[in-house]
Protein backbone atom coordinates (compact mmCIF):
# COMPACT_ATOMS: atom_id res chain seq x y z
CA UNK A 1 0.00 0.00 0.00
CA UNK A 2 1.00 3.45 -0.61
CA UNK A 3 2.64 5.39 2.05
CA UNK A 4 -0.17 6.11 4.80
CA UNK A 5 1.32 10.30 4.77
CA UNK A 6 0.34 10.19 0.94
CA UNK A 7 -2.95 8.40 0.85
CA UNK A 8 -5.05 9.93 3.88
CA UNK A 9 -6.86 12.96 3.81
CA UNK A 10 -8.66 14.61 6.65
CA UNK A 11 -12.32 13.98 6.17
CA UNK A 12 -14.49 16.67 3.89
CA UNK A 13 -10.71 17.34 2.64
CA UNK A 14 -12.26 15.96 -1.22
CA UNK A 15 -13.75 19.73 -1.23
CA UNK A 16 -10.85 21.74 -1.02
CA UNK A 17 -8.48 19.52 -2.90
CA UNK A 18 -8.20 18.80 -6.75
CA UNK A 19 -8.94 15.21 -7.73
CA UNK A 20 -6.00 12.91 -7.28
CA UNK A 21 -4.14 15.15 -5.06
CA UNK A 22 -3.61 11.65 -2.75
CA UNK A 23 -3.66 8.29 -4.07
CA UNK A 24 -6.40 6.65 -3.23
CA UNK A 25 -7.06 2.77 -2.54
CA UNK A 26 -9.05 1.19 -5.98
CA UNK A 27 -10.24 -2.56 -6.86
CA UNK A 28 -7.45 -2.86 -9.30
CA UNK A 29 -5.07 -2.86 -6.52
CA UNK A 30 -6.73 -5.68 -4.54
CA UNK A 31 -4.25 -8.74 -3.85
CA UNK A 32 -4.21 -12.32 -4.69
CA UNK A 33 -5.46 -13.35 -1.26
CA UNK A 34 -7.84 -10.63 -1.51
CA UNK A 35 -9.52 -11.61 -4.82
CA UNK A 36 -8.99 -15.52 -3.34
CA UNK A 37 -11.65 -14.26 -1.36
CA UNK A 38 -13.70 -12.20 -3.15
CA UNK A 39 -13.57 -15.24 -5.62
CA UNK A 40 -14.95 -17.61 -2.88
CA UNK A 41 -17.90 -15.59 -1.80
CA UNK A 42 -18.96 -15.34 -5.34
CA UNK A 43 -18.56 -19.14 -5.71
CA UNK A 44 -20.50 -19.49 -2.32
CA UNK A 45 -23.36 -16.89 -3.28
CA UNK A 46 -23.62 -18.60 -6.48
CA UNK A 47 -23.66 -22.52 -5.15
CA UNK A 48 -25.42 -21.80 -1.65
CA UNK A 49 -27.49 -18.67 -2.12
CA UNK A 50 -28.85 -17.81 -5.42
CA UNK A 51 -30.40 -21.09 -6.38
CA UNK A 52 -32.53 -21.25 -3.44
CA UNK A 53 -33.39 -17.79 -3.16
CA UNK A 54 -37.19 -18.04 -3.69
CA UNK A 55 -37.25 -20.91 -1.39
CA UNK A 56 -35.58 -18.71 1.47
CA UNK A 57 -37.92 -16.37 1.32
CA UNK A 58 -41.02 -18.78 0.96
CA UNK A 59 -42.88 -19.64 4.35
CA UNK A 60 -41.36 -23.48 4.14
CA UNK A 61 -37.77 -22.22 4.21
CA UNK A 62 -38.21 -19.88 6.71
CA UNK A 63 -39.72 -22.60 9.07
CA UNK A 64 -37.30 -24.84 7.99
CA UNK A 65 -34.79 -22.33 9.33
CA UNK A 66 -32.87 -22.43 6.20
CA UNK A 67 -31.08 -19.18 6.11
CA UNK A 68 -29.51 -20.50 9.76
CA UNK A 69 -28.18 -23.12 7.72
CA UNK A 70 -27.01 -20.88 4.74
CA UNK A 71 -25.49 -18.05 7.07
CA UNK A 72 -23.85 -20.60 9.33
CA UNK A 73 -22.25 -22.72 6.17
CA UNK A 74 -20.76 -18.92 5.56
CA UNK A 75 -19.26 -18.51 8.81
CA UNK A 76 -17.75 -21.75 8.34
CA UNK A 77 -15.77 -20.52 5.32
CA UNK A 78 -14.78 -17.56 8.14
CA UNK A 79 -16.67 -15.05 6.25
CA UNK A 80 -18.13 -14.00 9.63
CA UNK A 81 -14.44 -13.50 10.81
CA UNK A 82 -12.80 -11.61 8.67
CA UNK A 83 -13.02 -8.55 11.14
CA UNK A 84 -13.08 -10.22 14.11
CA UNK A 85 -8.68 -9.89 15.94
CA UNK A 86 -6.57 -13.38 15.94
CA UNK A 87 -6.41 -13.01 19.57
CA UNK A 88 -10.50 -14.14 19.11
CA UNK A 89 -9.98 -16.02 16.55
CA UNK A 90 -10.52 -14.47 13.52
CA UNK A 91 -8.69 -13.32 10.69
CA UNK A 92 -7.96 -9.59 11.82
CA UNK A 93 -8.38 -8.49 7.94
CA UNK A 94 -8.12 -4.84 6.88
CA UNK A 95 -11.64 -2.92 6.14
CA UNK A 96 -10.74 -3.11 2.53
CA UNK A 97 -11.01 -7.15 2.82
CA UNK A 98 -14.20 -5.97 4.49
CA UNK A 99 -15.62 -4.13 2.79
CA UNK A 100 -15.15 -5.92 -0.60
CA UNK A 101 -16.53 -9.69 1.44
CA UNK A 102 -19.69 -7.12 1.78
CA UNK A 103 -19.98 -6.51 -1.87
CA UNK A 104 -19.89 -10.44 -3.22
CA UNK A 105 -22.81 -11.46 -0.38
CA UNK A 106 -24.74 -8.66 -1.37
CA UNK A 107 -25.95 -10.40 -4.51
CA UNK A 108 -28.61 -11.27 -2.61
CA UNK A 109 -30.63 -9.18 -0.29
CA UNK A 110 -32.07 -11.81 2.12
CA UNK A 111 -28.58 -13.02 2.98
CA UNK A 112 -27.03 -9.86 2.77
CA UNK A 113 -28.91 -8.48 5.77
CA UNK A 114 -29.37 -11.69 7.88
CA UNK A 115 -24.99 -11.52 7.30
CA UNK A 116 -24.43 -7.92 7.77
CA UNK A 117 -27.01 -7.89 11.27
CA UNK A 118 -25.37 -11.10 12.29
CA UNK A 119 -21.26 -10.30 11.50
CA UNK A 120 -21.26 -6.46 11.26
CA UNK A 121 -23.31 -4.86 13.33
CA UNK A 122 -24.72 -7.86 15.43
CA UNK A 123 -20.51 -8.00 16.29
CA UNK A 124 -18.89 -4.61 15.85
CA UNK A 125 -19.93 -3.29 19.27
CA UNK A 126 -18.70 -5.94 21.19
CA UNK A 127 -15.37 -5.66 18.87
CA UNK A 128 -14.92 -2.08 19.46
CA UNK A 129 -16.12 -1.39 23.31
CA UNK A 130 -16.75 -5.40 24.82
CA UNK A 131 -14.22 -5.94 27.35
CA UNK A 132 -11.49 -8.35 26.74
CA UNK A 133 -13.83 -11.26 29.21
CA UNK A 134 -16.99 -9.95 26.34
CA UNK A 135 -14.87 -10.70 23.58
CA UNK A 136 -13.91 -13.94 24.88
CA UNK A 137 -17.40 -15.02 25.28
CA UNK A 138 -19.00 -13.52 22.53
CA UNK A 139 -16.46 -12.97 19.40
CA UNK A 140 -15.15 -16.13 18.38
CA UNK A 141 -18.86 -17.96 18.77
CA UNK A 142 -20.41 -15.23 16.78
CA UNK A 143 -17.88 -15.43 14.14
CA UNK A 144 -18.20 -19.27 14.23
CA UNK A 145 -21.75 -18.69 13.33
CA UNK A 146 -22.07 -20.78 17.17
CA UNK A 147 -23.75 -17.94 18.27
CA UNK A 148 -26.45 -15.95 15.90
CA UNK A 149 -26.43 -12.33 16.65
CA UNK A 150 -28.89 -9.02 16.14
CA UNK A 151 -28.47 -5.77 16.90
CA UNK A 152 -31.69 -3.59 18.17
CA UNK A 153 -31.40 0.15 18.49
CA UNK A 154 -35.20 1.41 16.67
CA UNK A 155 -38.30 1.00 19.12
CA UNK A 156 -42.04 1.62 17.55
CA UNK A 157 -41.59 5.36 19.16
CA UNK A 158 -38.01 6.29 18.22
CA UNK A 159 -36.13 5.22 14.54
CA UNK A 160 -34.14 8.29 13.72
CA UNK A 161 -34.49 9.53 17.04
CA UNK A 162 -32.94 6.76 18.05
CA UNK A 163 -31.81 8.70 21.45
CA UNK A 164 -35.53 8.93 22.45
CA UNK A 165 -35.75 5.22 23.25
CA UNK A 166 -38.38 4.43 26.15
CA UNK A 167 -36.69 1.06 27.24
CA UNK A 168 -35.80 1.08 30.38
CA UNK A 169 -32.87 -0.70 32.64
CA UNK A 170 -32.85 -0.30 36.31
CA UNK A 171 -30.44 -1.79 38.47
CA UNK A 172 -31.77 -4.24 41.09
CA UNK A 173 -31.19 -3.61 44.88
CA UNK A 174 -28.44 -6.19 44.47
CA UNK A 175 -26.63 -4.45 42.21
CA UNK A 176 -25.80 -7.46 40.34
CA UNK A 177 -28.67 -7.10 37.80
CA UNK A 178 -30.51 -4.95 35.16
CA UNK A 179 -34.54 -4.98 34.90
CA UNK A 180 -34.83 -4.33 31.67
CA UNK A 181 -38.65 -3.69 30.12
CA UNK A 182 -39.42 -2.42 26.72
CA UNK A 183 -39.98 -3.15 22.95
CA UNK A 184 -37.74 -3.26 20.34
CA UNK A 185 -39.11 -3.06 16.17
CA UNK A 186 -37.27 -4.15 13.03
CA UNK A 187 -34.94 -6.40 14.32
CA UNK A 188 -33.04 -8.10 11.83
CA UNK A 189 -32.71 -11.78 13.03
CA UNK A 190 -34.87 -11.48 15.77
CA UNK A 191 -36.30 -14.65 14.98
CA UNK A 192 -32.84 -16.92 15.76
CA UNK A 193 -30.89 -14.38 17.30
CA UNK A 194 -29.28 -16.07 20.37
CA UNK A 195 -27.09 -12.57 21.18
CA UNK A 196 -27.99 -9.30 20.54
CA UNK A 197 -26.66 -5.58 21.02
CA UNK A 198 -29.27 -4.00 22.67
CA UNK A 199 -29.91 -0.16 23.86
CA UNK A 200 -32.09 0.88 26.74
CA UNK A 201 -32.46 4.15 29.22
CA UNK A 202 -30.28 2.88 32.52
CA UNK A 203 -32.52 5.15 35.50
CA UNK A 204 -34.22 6.83 32.64
CA UNK A 205 -31.91 8.62 30.65
CA UNK A 206 -28.62 6.86 30.69
CA UNK A 207 -28.65 5.60 26.95
CA UNK A 208 -26.19 2.68 27.33
CA UNK A 209 -25.66 -0.49 25.07
CA UNK A 210 -25.88 -3.94 27.00
CA UNK A 211 -25.55 -7.49 25.29
CA UNK A 212 -28.10 -9.50 25.95
CA UNK A 213 -28.64 -13.12 25.65
CA UNK A 214 -31.68 -14.49 24.18
CA UNK A 215 -32.32 -17.55 26.64
CA UNK A 216 -32.75 -14.29 29.41
CA UNK A 217 -36.05 -15.02 31.22
CA UNK A 218 -39.20 -12.20 30.12
CA UNK A 219 -37.72 -11.93 26.83
CA UNK A 220 -39.63 -12.88 23.55
CA UNK A 221 -40.35 -12.01 20.20
CA UNK A 222 -43.28 -10.71 18.40
CA UNK A 223 -44.95 -12.25 15.03
CA UNK A 224 -42.98 -12.44 12.21
CA UNK A 225 -43.56 -8.96 9.80
CA UNK A 226 -45.15 -9.59 6.71
CA UNK A 227 -42.38 -7.25 4.98
CA UNK A 228 -42.59 -5.82 0.91
CA UNK A 229 -39.02 -7.45 0.75
CA UNK A 230 -36.36 -9.35 2.24
CA UNK A 231 -38.98 -11.90 2.95
CA UNK A 232 -35.76 -14.34 3.52
CA UNK A 233 -34.76 -12.34 6.79
CA UNK A 234 -36.19 -12.26 10.10
CA UNK A 235 -37.65 -8.75 11.00
CA UNK A 236 -39.78 -8.95 14.32
CA UNK A 237 -39.80 -7.03 17.74
CA UNK A 238 -37.94 -7.78 21.21
CA UNK A 239 -39.68 -7.55 24.21
CA UNK A 240 -38.35 -7.36 27.50
CA UNK A 241 -40.63 -7.77 30.64
CA UNK A 242 -39.07 -7.76 33.86
CA UNK A 243 -36.08 -9.18 31.94
CA UNK A 244 -32.99 -9.89 34.13
CA UNK A 245 -29.76 -8.74 32.61
CA UNK A 246 -26.20 -9.23 34.34
CA UNK A 247 -24.62 -5.69 34.99
CA UNK A 248 -21.32 -7.52 33.34
CA UNK A 249 -23.24 -7.32 30.15
CA UNK A 250 -23.25 -3.51 30.09
CA UNK A 251 -21.04 -3.21 26.77
CA UNK A 252 -18.99 0.12 26.76
CA UNK A 253 -19.92 2.39 29.79
CA UNK A 254 -23.34 3.26 31.33
CA UNK A 255 -24.59 6.37 29.69
CA UNK A 256 -22.71 6.36 26.67
CA UNK A 257 -24.73 4.08 24.63
CA UNK A 258 -24.67 6.95 21.49
CA UNK A 259 -21.03 5.98 21.00
CA UNK A 260 -21.78 2.55 20.53
CA UNK A 261 -25.09 3.17 18.31
CA UNK A 262 -23.32 6.04 16.69
CA UNK A 263 -19.88 4.32 15.64
CA UNK A 264 -21.73 1.52 14.58
CA UNK A 265 -23.67 2.62 12.08
CA UNK A 266 -20.40 4.47 10.97
CA UNK A 267 -18.94 1.36 9.89
CA UNK A 268 -22.49 0.04 8.77
CA UNK A 269 -23.31 2.96 5.95
CA UNK A 270 -20.13 2.11 3.57
CA UNK A 271 -20.68 -1.58 4.29
CA UNK A 272 -24.26 -0.72 2.80
CA UNK A 273 -22.88 1.03 0.03
CA UNK A 274 -20.63 -1.79 -0.81
CA UNK A 275 -23.43 -4.63 -0.46
CA UNK A 276 -25.51 -2.70 -3.24
CA UNK A 277 -22.89 -2.70 -5.92
CA UNK A 278 -23.09 -6.56 -5.39
CA UNK A 279 -26.62 -6.69 -6.29
CA UNK A 280 -26.60 -4.02 -8.75
CA UNK A 281 -23.87 -6.20 -10.44
CA UNK A 282 -25.72 -8.87 -10.73
CA UNK A 283 -28.85 -7.26 -11.65
CA UNK A 284 -27.15 -5.53 -14.60
CA UNK A 285 -25.93 -9.18 -15.62
CA UNK A 286 -28.81 -10.76 -15.32
CA UNK A 287 -31.08 -8.02 -17.23
CA UNK A 288 -28.77 -7.65 -19.83
CA UNK A 289 -28.76 -11.58 -20.49
CA UNK A 290 -32.76 -11.06 -21.08
CA UNK A 291 -32.36 -8.23 -23.28
CA UNK A 292 -30.20 -10.15 -25.35
CA UNK A 293 -32.33 -12.66 -25.87
CA UNK A 294 -35.56 -10.27 -25.89
CA UNK A 295 -36.71 -9.58 -29.46
CA UNK A 296 -38.95 -6.63 -30.25
CA UNK A 297 -39.30 -5.27 -33.96
CA UNK A 298 -37.11 -8.33 -34.93
CA UNK A 299 -34.15 -6.64 -33.18
CA UNK A 300 -32.73 -7.59 -29.67
CA UNK A 301 -34.03 -5.02 -27.60
CA UNK A 302 -30.45 -4.48 -26.07
CA UNK A 303 -29.57 -2.84 -29.36
CA UNK A 304 -32.12 0.12 -29.07
CA UNK A 305 -30.72 3.33 -28.36
CA UNK A 306 -33.01 4.15 -25.26
CA UNK A 307 -31.98 0.65 -23.76
CA UNK A 308 -28.00 1.55 -23.79
CA UNK A 309 -28.86 5.06 -22.76
CA UNK A 310 -30.02 3.45 -19.36
CA UNK A 311 -27.23 0.91 -19.39
CA UNK A 312 -24.74 3.28 -19.45
CA UNK A 313 -26.21 5.80 -17.07
CA UNK A 314 -26.78 2.34 -14.27
CA UNK A 315 -22.71 1.50 -15.43
CA UNK A 316 -21.56 5.02 -14.46
CA UNK A 317 -22.94 5.09 -11.13
CA UNK A 318 -21.67 1.64 -10.47
CA UNK A 319 -18.22 2.64 -11.28
CA UNK A 320 -18.91 5.81 -9.09
CA UNK A 321 -19.87 4.03 -6.33
CA UNK A 322 -16.97 0.94 -6.47
CA UNK A 323 -15.04 4.49 -6.34
CA UNK A 324 -15.62 5.95 -3.84
CA UNK A 325 -16.60 2.89 -1.23
CA UNK A 326 -12.95 1.65 -1.63
CA UNK A 327 -11.37 5.24 -1.31
CA UNK A 328 -13.44 5.07 1.98
CA UNK A 329 -11.75 1.58 2.93
CA UNK A 330 -7.99 2.72 2.15
CA UNK A 331 -8.15 5.66 3.89
CA UNK A 332 -9.27 4.32 6.97
CA UNK A 333 -6.64 1.55 6.47
CA UNK A 334 -4.10 3.98 5.77
CA UNK A 335 -4.67 5.51 9.38
CA UNK A 336 -4.58 2.41 11.13
CA UNK A 337 -1.35 1.37 9.26
CA UNK A 338 1.62 0.93 12.01
CA UNK A 339 -1.08 1.44 14.82
CA UNK A 340 -2.49 -1.61 16.73
CA UNK A 341 -5.59 -2.35 14.79
CA UNK A 342 -7.18 -4.32 17.77
CA UNK A 343 -6.90 -0.76 20.03
CA UNK A 344 -11.04 0.41 19.65
CA UNK A 345 -10.15 3.66 20.46
CA UNK A 346 -7.43 3.52 17.46
CA UNK A 347 -10.29 2.42 15.25
CA UNK A 348 -13.13 4.26 16.12
CA UNK A 349 -11.05 7.48 15.67
CA UNK A 350 -10.30 6.04 11.98
CA UNK A 351 -13.81 5.57 11.29
CA UNK A 352 -15.00 8.94 12.87
CA UNK A 353 -12.91 11.45 11.20
CA UNK A 354 -14.81 10.20 7.40
CA UNK A 355 -18.38 9.95 8.84
CA UNK A 356 -18.92 12.28 6.13
CA UNK A 357 -17.90 10.24 3.53
CA UNK A 358 -19.74 7.22 4.81
CA UNK A 359 -22.78 9.06 4.88
CA UNK A 360 -22.31 10.05 1.39
CA UNK A 361 -21.74 6.32 0.41
CA UNK A 362 -24.69 5.42 2.32
CA UNK A 363 -27.27 7.73 0.36
CA UNK A 364 -24.98 7.96 -3.13
CA UNK A 365 -25.14 3.90 -3.43
CA UNK A 366 -28.50 3.00 -2.20
CA UNK A 367 -30.24 5.32 -4.68
CA UNK A 368 -27.52 4.30 -7.06
CA UNK A 369 -29.22 0.86 -6.56
CA UNK A 370 -32.57 1.49 -7.00
CA UNK A 371 -31.89 3.37 -10.03
CA UNK A 372 -30.08 0.91 -11.78
CA UNK A 373 -33.31 -1.36 -10.99
CA UNK A 374 -35.77 0.43 -11.84
CA UNK A 375 -34.44 0.65 -16.07
CA UNK A 376 -33.39 -3.37 -15.17
CA UNK A 377 -37.50 -3.97 -14.52
CA UNK A 378 -38.17 -1.64 -17.78
CA UNK A 379 -36.03 -3.78 -19.82
CA UNK A 380 -38.04 -6.61 -18.82
CA UNK A 381 -41.58 -4.95 -19.69
CA UNK A 382 -44.51 -6.75 -18.21
CA UNK A 383 -42.05 -9.91 -17.07
CA UNK A 384 -40.44 -7.51 -14.75
CA UNK A 385 -43.50 -7.17 -12.57
CA UNK A 386 -44.28 -10.80 -12.42
CA UNK A 387 -42.07 -13.52 -10.18
CA UNK A 388 -40.95 -15.60 -13.18
CA UNK A 389 -37.78 -13.34 -13.30
CA UNK A 390 -35.28 -12.46 -10.12
CA UNK A 391 -35.89 -8.53 -10.69
CA UNK A 392 -39.45 -8.25 -9.35
CA UNK A 393 -37.43 -9.52 -6.61
CA UNK A 394 -34.40 -7.16 -6.59
CA UNK A 395 -36.68 -3.83 -6.60
CA UNK A 396 -38.37 -4.91 -3.42
CA UNK A 397 -35.44 -6.30 -1.50
CA UNK A 398 -33.80 -2.67 -2.40
CA UNK A 399 -36.24 -0.34 -1.18
CA UNK A 400 -35.57 -0.56 2.33
CA UNK A 401 -31.84 0.56 1.87
CA UNK A 402 -32.71 3.76 1.45
CA UNK A 403 -34.55 3.81 5.25
CA UNK A 404 -32.25 1.63 7.71
CA UNK A 405 -28.77 2.43 8.98
CA UNK A 406 -29.75 6.26 8.75
CA UNK A 407 -32.45 7.17 6.05
CA UNK A 408 -31.05 9.01 3.40
CA UNK A 409 -33.02 12.41 4.93
CA UNK A 410 -30.85 12.02 7.90
CA UNK A 411 -27.60 11.24 6.63
CA UNK A 412 -28.07 14.11 4.10
CA UNK A 413 -28.78 16.26 6.78
CA UNK A 414 -25.78 15.51 8.46
CA UNK A 415 -23.03 16.11 5.59
CA UNK A 416 -23.14 19.66 5.61
CA UNK A 417 -24.01 19.91 9.45
CA UNK A 418 -20.66 18.04 10.18
CA UNK A 419 -18.85 19.60 7.23
CA UNK A 420 -20.25 22.77 9.34
CA UNK A 421 -19.03 21.51 12.42
CA UNK A 422 -15.51 21.12 11.45
CA UNK A 423 -14.75 24.28 10.00
CA UNK A 424 -16.28 26.17 12.37
CA UNK A 425 -13.78 24.59 15.04
CA UNK A 426 -11.13 24.38 12.74
CA UNK A 427 -10.84 20.50 12.46
CA UNK A 428 -10.68 21.11 8.85
CA UNK A 429 -9.13 24.02 7.02
CA UNK A 430 -11.27 25.39 4.57
CA UNK A 431 -10.07 28.93 5.08
CA UNK A 432 -7.38 29.03 2.27
CA UNK A 433 -9.62 27.10 -0.21
CA UNK A 434 -12.36 29.70 0.09
CA UNK A 435 -9.81 32.58 0.47
CA UNK A 436 -8.18 31.21 -3.08
CA UNK A 437 -11.69 30.84 -3.99
CA UNK A 438 -12.44 34.78 -3.30
CA UNK A 439 -9.07 35.77 -4.42
CA UNK A 440 -9.92 34.24 -8.24
CA UNK A 441 -13.33 35.99 -8.24
CA UNK A 442 -12.38 39.73 -6.78
CA UNK A 443 -9.70 39.48 -9.78
CA UNK A 444 -11.69 37.72 -12.39
CA UNK A 445 -8.97 34.59 -12.83
CA UNK A 446 -11.36 32.05 -12.57
CA UNK A 447 -9.38 29.32 -15.18
CA UNK A 448 -11.62 29.00 -18.48
CA UNK A 449 -12.74 25.84 -20.30
CA UNK A 450 -9.33 23.96 -21.18
CA UNK A 451 -8.50 21.97 -24.20
CA UNK A 452 -10.55 18.41 -24.91
CA UNK A 453 -7.50 16.82 -24.18
CA UNK A 454 -8.16 13.59 -22.03
CA UNK A 455 -10.16 14.45 -18.50
CA UNK A 456 -8.92 17.81 -18.44
CA UNK A 457 -12.18 18.88 -18.95
CA UNK A 458 -13.68 16.20 -16.84
CA UNK A 459 -11.43 17.95 -13.90
CA UNK A 460 -12.64 21.61 -14.59
CA UNK A 461 -15.87 20.48 -14.61
CA UNK A 462 -15.47 18.66 -11.52
CA UNK A 463 -13.45 21.66 -10.24
CA UNK A 464 -16.24 24.39 -11.03
CA UNK A 465 -18.81 21.81 -9.18
CA UNK A 466 -16.60 22.27 -6.31
CA UNK A 467 -16.50 26.07 -6.56
CA UNK A 468 -20.40 26.43 -6.39
CA UNK A 469 -20.24 23.81 -3.59
CA UNK A 470 -18.22 26.04 -1.54
CA UNK A 471 -19.86 29.17 -2.58
CA UNK A 472 -23.17 27.69 -1.09
CA UNK A 473 -22.19 26.61 1.77
CA UNK A 474 -20.44 29.88 2.41
CA UNK A 475 -23.69 31.73 1.71
CA UNK A 476 -25.58 29.48 3.88
CA UNK A 477 -23.14 29.71 6.63
CA UNK A 478 -22.88 33.26 6.44
CA UNK A 479 -26.43 33.97 6.46
CA UNK A 480 -27.79 31.48 8.94
CA UNK A 481 -24.70 30.79 11.11
CA UNK A 482 -25.62 28.03 13.39
CA UNK A 483 -29.39 28.45 12.72
CA UNK A 484 -28.33 26.69 9.17
CA UNK A 485 -29.15 23.46 11.45
CA UNK A 486 -33.00 24.29 10.94
CA UNK A 487 -33.04 24.88 7.34
CA UNK A 488 -33.72 21.46 6.17
CA UNK A 489 -34.40 22.04 2.52
CA UNK A 490 -31.20 24.35 1.88
CA UNK A 491 -28.63 21.41 3.92
CA UNK A 492 -30.38 18.83 1.62
CA UNK A 493 -29.49 20.89 -1.25
CA UNK A 494 -25.94 21.87 -0.25
CA UNK A 495 -25.84 17.94 0.68
CA UNK A 496 -26.60 17.41 -2.76
CA UNK A 497 -23.87 19.23 -4.37
CA UNK A 498 -21.10 17.99 -1.82
CA UNK A 499 -22.47 13.93 -2.41
CA UNK A 500 -22.02 14.44 -6.34
CA UNK A 501 -18.48 16.42 -5.81
CA UNK A 502 -17.53 13.31 -3.76
CA UNK A 503 -18.56 10.73 -6.51
CA UNK A 504 -16.98 12.35 -9.27
CA UNK A 505 -13.71 13.05 -7.60
CA UNK A 506 -13.22 9.69 -6.44
CA UNK A 507 -13.96 8.49 -10.13
CA UNK A 508 -11.58 11.32 -11.84
CA UNK A 509 -8.62 10.56 -8.82
CA UNK A 510 -9.35 6.39 -9.56
CA UNK A 511 -9.12 6.69 -13.43
CA UNK A 512 -6.47 8.94 -13.34
CA UNK A 513 -4.44 6.85 -11.04
CA UNK A 514 -5.21 4.01 -12.95
CA UNK A 515 -4.42 2.13 -16.47
CA UNK A 516 -5.39 3.91 -19.63
CA UNK A 517 -8.98 2.58 -20.22
CA UNK A 518 -10.98 4.56 -22.80
CA UNK A 519 -14.28 3.36 -21.25
CA UNK A 520 -13.59 4.76 -17.53
CA UNK A 521 -12.35 7.78 -19.12
CA UNK A 522 -15.97 8.30 -20.66
CA UNK A 523 -17.48 7.41 -17.45
CA UNK A 524 -15.50 10.34 -16.02
CA UNK A 525 -16.48 12.72 -18.77
CA UNK A 526 -20.33 11.63 -18.06
CA UNK A 527 -20.45 12.27 -14.31
CA UNK A 528 -18.70 15.58 -14.69
CA UNK A 529 -20.36 17.13 -17.15
CA UNK A 530 -23.83 15.96 -15.84
CA UNK A 531 -23.01 16.63 -12.56
CA UNK A 532 -21.47 20.13 -12.72
CA UNK A 533 -25.57 20.98 -14.92
CA UNK A 534 -27.22 19.90 -12.06
CA UNK A 535 -24.83 21.56 -10.22
CA UNK A 536 -25.33 25.08 -11.73
CA UNK A 537 -29.24 24.75 -11.58
CA UNK A 538 -29.10 24.17 -7.56
CA UNK A 539 -26.77 26.27 -6.69
CA UNK A 540 -28.50 29.70 -8.27
CA UNK A 541 -32.05 28.08 -6.75
CA UNK A 542 -30.03 27.26 -3.60
CA UNK A 543 -28.83 31.29 -3.57
CA UNK A 544 -32.41 32.35 -5.15
CA UNK A 545 -33.88 30.81 -1.61
CA UNK A 546 -31.00 32.05 0.99
CA UNK A 547 -31.04 35.73 -0.20
CA UNK A 548 -34.38 36.04 -0.86
CA UNK A 549 -35.62 39.62 -0.56
CA UNK A 550 -32.38 40.24 0.60
CA UNK A 551 -29.93 43.11 -0.33
CA UNK A 552 -27.21 40.54 -0.73
CA UNK A 553 -28.68 38.37 -3.09
CA UNK A 554 -27.03 40.62 -6.28
CA UNK A 555 -23.58 39.85 -4.76
CA UNK A 556 -23.97 36.40 -4.25
CA UNK A 557 -25.24 35.60 -7.57
CA UNK A 558 -21.96 37.92 -9.29
CA UNK A 559 -19.91 34.88 -7.88
CA UNK A 560 -22.60 32.30 -9.57
CA UNK A 561 -22.11 34.33 -13.21
CA UNK A 562 -18.22 33.62 -12.74
CA UNK A 563 -18.76 30.20 -11.29
CA UNK A 564 -21.09 28.70 -13.69
CA UNK A 565 -20.33 27.05 -16.68
CA UNK A 566 -21.31 24.27 -19.25
CA UNK A 567 -19.12 21.67 -20.80
CA UNK A 568 -19.24 21.30 -24.71
CA UNK A 569 -20.11 17.40 -25.19
CA UNK A 570 -21.48 15.06 -27.03
CA UNK A 571 -22.96 12.95 -24.17
CA UNK A 572 -24.92 10.63 -26.36
CA UNK A 573 -21.41 9.26 -28.10
CA UNK A 574 -19.89 9.10 -25.11
CA UNK A 575 -23.18 6.78 -23.97
CA UNK A 576 -22.91 4.72 -26.45
CA UNK A 577 -19.02 3.71 -26.16
CA UNK A 578 -19.69 3.18 -22.38
CA UNK A 579 -22.72 0.80 -23.51
CA UNK A 580 -21.44 -1.24 -26.49
CA UNK A 581 -18.11 -1.97 -24.08
CA UNK A 582 -20.69 -3.43 -21.49
CA UNK A 583 -22.70 -5.35 -23.92
CA UNK A 584 -19.28 -6.65 -25.44
CA UNK A 585 -18.30 -8.17 -22.06
CA UNK A 586 -22.13 -9.14 -21.20
CA UNK A 587 -21.28 -7.56 -17.47
CA UNK A 588 -19.93 -4.66 -16.00
CA UNK A 589 -16.56 -4.64 -17.54
CA UNK A 590 -14.66 -1.54 -15.43
CA UNK A 591 -14.11 -3.95 -12.50
CA UNK A 592 -12.77 -7.34 -12.83
CA UNK A 593 -12.24 -8.64 -9.31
Amino acid sequence: MTNPTTIVAPGGAFLLEPAGSRPLFTPERFDEIQLSIAAQAQLFMEKEVIPQERYLESHEGKAAGAMVTVLRKACELGFALVEVPEAFGGLGADKRTALMLCEKLGSNGDFSVTYGAHSGIGLAPILLFGTDAQKKKYAEKIGSGEYISCYALSEPGSGSDALAARTTAVLNAAGTHYLFNGTKQWITNAAWADVGIVFAKVDGDKFTAFIVDSATEGFSTGNEEHKMGLRGSSTRQLIYNDALIPVENVLGEVGKGHHVAFNTLNLGRFKLGASTIGAAKRALKESMAYATDRKQFRTSIIDFGAIREMLADSVVQVYLAESLNYRIAGMIDARLEGKDHDDPKVLMTAVEEYVIEASISKVYSSEMLDRTLDRCLQWHGGYGFVEDYAIEKFVRDARVNRIFEGTNEINRLLIPGTLMKRVMTGRLDAESGIGELEKRLATGSVPGLPEDDGLARAEFALQRLKWLSLTVFQAATSEYGIGLSKEQETLIGLSNLIIDCYAVDSAIARTKQGKSNPDADAVCKIAAYEALDRGVVSSWRLIEAIFDGSDELDTWAAKLNQLSAHVPANLIALKRQVAAGTVKAGRFHLSNY
